[in-house]
């Protein structure tokens, strides 16, 4: 049986730098596993000593031997396509990743010299600035530029799928003529079901704890506070629903500016607040069982765009989500996790139906499943036209 060769090429591949370095690690893992042959390419990163091991995947550092320039990078890629005969090129696309204020104009055409005769897919993370209602008006004209070189990327490469993670995006995609299939993103943090409430206690009481488990609702926050999350709304919710309880928000990761949410709660009679800031990935997922709660601060529309929100939800943590009006209901597909609630007035009902035990359910087989597919596929006429549209582009850079 043939093996087939794919390559993921992002803006880092580095574990632990950031949420899609972490997603094309683990997709190569679970890959690889399946037998196929996986190989990373960081388009902005250079190779270190301390660097993790990547025994499992073949890994291309394109900012290595000088190579500063989208050219220069191209060329080192497409010599490397070449040497490890490699059939598919997944770009796993975050603008601010690959250009400075996301201006991606000069990567597009060395992209497209590099990429002829391969197969091409793109995986968009995140699209253009100054979509979201309310934006500022520097944020929509920087995004308007944003826009159209994306676009642009899109109509030259040609790839034979488009992907994205939210129903969001595919709607605006839509509106530019780019047809796209959403696939939510996974957690990147392992689940298992050990516990940490002890040492929650402990820390919150600073000492043996006096409270009983019970008597405590611990809420979670995993990663950045997004800027305009209306949490002055959603934490008196949560009191409410915690009833005689002590609330204890639990902060963890890098959570960014978190200043003001931290002194509102502070603020609040029978509430605590833990800051554990960055953990390992064991203790993270330690963390989140034990929470009786989690808050995303992604709003509802976008939270499977989220990897901290999408962690909590795998393990079945009831999440709380605002979306960009309170009451506005959560469209289909933003319902289609049992564990997701939005913070409105029946917040309290809905999480009284909700499943107990807890529904466990980890996204990365479903995802893989996909990739699977679409990298075992045979060859379309789409492959043949895109390579003859891909010749006459580079024979003119």
């Amino acid at each position: 049986m043939k093996q087939h060769r794919v390559l993921f090429l992002a803006p880092g591949v580095r574990p632990g730098t950031g949420g899609v370095a972490d997603y094309c690690a683990h997709l190569a893992d679970a890959l690889t596993g399946e037998g196929m042959e996986c190989h990373l390419a960081a388009w902005n990163e250079t190779e270190s000593g301390d660097a993790k091991s990547e025994s499992r995947k073949r890994v291309l550092y394109l900012s290595d031997n000088s190579a500063t320039t989208p050219g220069a990078k191209a060329a080192r890629l497409r010599e490397y396509l070449a040497q490890h005969e490699i059939e598919w090129v997944s770009l796993q696309f975050v603008n601010f990743g690959f250009a400075k204020r996301g201006l991606i104009k000069s990567l597009t055409a060395p992209l497209a010299a590099a990429l002829r005769g391969r197969r091409c897919h793109i995986f968009l993370h995140e699209l253009w600035l100054g979509a979201e209602r309310g934006a500022k008006l520097r944020d929509k004209l920087l995004g308007g530029l944003q826009k159209r070189q994306l676009v642009g990327l899109v109509e030259t490469l040609r790839p034979e799928e488009v992907w994205t993670s939210i129903e969001l995006y595919r709607e605006q995609l839509a509106r530019e003529g780019v047809s796209a299939s959403i696939l939510p993103i996974f957690g990147n943090i392992p689940i298992s079901r050990v516990r940490t409430d002890d040492s929650i206690l402990r820390q919150l009481e600073g000492g043996p704890p006096l409270r009983k488990r019970e008597d405590y609702f611990l809420v979670g926050l995993f990663g950045t506070i997004n800027r305009g999350w209306p949490f002055h709304i959603v934490v008196p919710r949560i009191l409410r629903l915690a009833g005689k309880r002590r609330v204890a928000f639990i902060l963890f990761g890098r959570n960014g500016d978190s200043v003001a949410f931290c002194e509102y709660v502070s603020s609040l009679p029978n509430t605590g607040l833990l800051v554990l800031g960055p953990l390992e990935v064991e203790a993270i997922d330690h963390v989140m069982n034990s929470m009786d709660l989690a808050l995303a601060s992604t709003p509802a529309e976008g939270i499977f765009k989220s990897g901290s929100a999408v962690a909590f939800l795998e393990r079945g943590v009831p999440t709380v989500a605002v979306h960009r009006g309170l009451e506005t209901p959560l469209a289909p597909t933003e319902q289609a996790h049992r564990s997701l609630f939005l913070a409105d007035d029946n917040l309290e009902q809905n999480l009284a139906a909700a499943e107990i035990p807890r529904w466990s359910h980890a996204f990365l087989p479903v995802v893989m499943q996909r990739y699977l597919e679409l990298f075992q596929s045979p060859a379309s006429t789409i492959f043949t036209e895109r390579t003859e549209h891909l010749g006459s582009i580079t024979s003119e850079v």
